[in-house]
């Protein structure tokens, strides 16, 4: 870990996020030309494209899960005991390298999205450059990387299991060949879904509110404009995550109403 921290994008940033996407941009051929095309099951050989995506996007959201969890819990707490720290302070050169993976990842993510009809949704790619932008931005600022910890590492603990149900929903005989491993991703996504995005997510984001405001009374920030742009986008990821628990919460009532029914008809 490097004892001193920088602000600022420097060239060594820009070469790190190249090479994340590069990286990405390798597996993900690699995948979708070379391997799977050969081992994956047969009902899925006919588009790889999907199934090489999510694998893909193991490698980085694994990443950013287990280090974001582990600086959150045990790293990140001494150092920015008050508002004007958790705002200001630079983090060390472990937990910016995550805030870097996860930033390259988004571009990566934002730009393979275009090549399929499936994952070019507006809100995903809204996502994806806001995501990449408010890395950037507080990387090259010096703002809010405390919070990167948490809204960029944390918050994909959910997205791995995601990714084995994303798998169930684009290939669904994948979904109907292995009943219980969907429903078991199923049931542990939803549960970290909760717990991390909508808990935790809402109660960090009370935090920074109260920070920010903290801070923007005591006029003790040099970019107050910066903060007051953080918070307006910290609403817009959080009117998402309740959409998408929503969205959550409805398949999941569909899915045992189907149940039921079925156990109607039995009878």
């Amino acid at each position: 870990m490097s004892p001193t921290p920088s602000v600022g994008i420097t060239s060594d940033d820009v070469r790190f996020i190249a090479n994340v996407v590069v990286a990405l941009s390798l597996l993900f051929f690699f995948l979708n030309r070379a391997l799977l095309p050969r081992v994956a099951p047969k009902y899925m050989r006919r588009d790889c494209f999907l199934l090489a995506f999510e694998l893909t996007c193991l490698v980085p959201l694994t990443y950013c899960a287990v280090v974001g969890h582990r600086l959150w819990t045990r790293s990140l707490d001494r150092g920015f005991e008050t508002p004007y720290k958790r705002l200001h302070a630079l983090v060390a050169q472990e937990p910016r390298e995550m805030i870097l993976v996860n930033c390259g990842f988004q571009i990566w993510d934002f730009l393979i999205s275009f090549g399929h009809p499936k994952l070019c949704s507006t809100e995903m790619l809204l996502h994806h450059s806001l995501a990449a932008a408010l890395a950037l931005t507080g990387l090259h600022m010096g703002f809010a990387q405390y919070y990167g910890a948490f809204f960029l590492g944390v918050t994909e603990i959910s997205s791995v299991p995601l990714i084995i149900v994303d798998v169930g929903k684009y290939y669904p005989e994948f979904a109907r060949k292995h009943p219980m491993v969907d429903l078991f991703f199923k049931f542990i996504f939803l549960l970290t879904f909760i717990a991390v995005r909508d808990v935790m997510f809402i109660k960090y984001s009370i935090q920074l509110f109260k920070d920010s405001f903290a801070v923007l009374q005591a006029g003790t920030s040099s970019v107050p404009y910066m903060i007051k742009g953080f918070l307006v986008t910290n609403v817009f990821f959080n009117v998402l995550q309740i959409t998408w628990t929503k969205l959550l919460l409805d398949g999941v009532i569909e899915t045992l109403r189907g149940k039921k029914d079925d156990k109607i008809k039995e009878n």
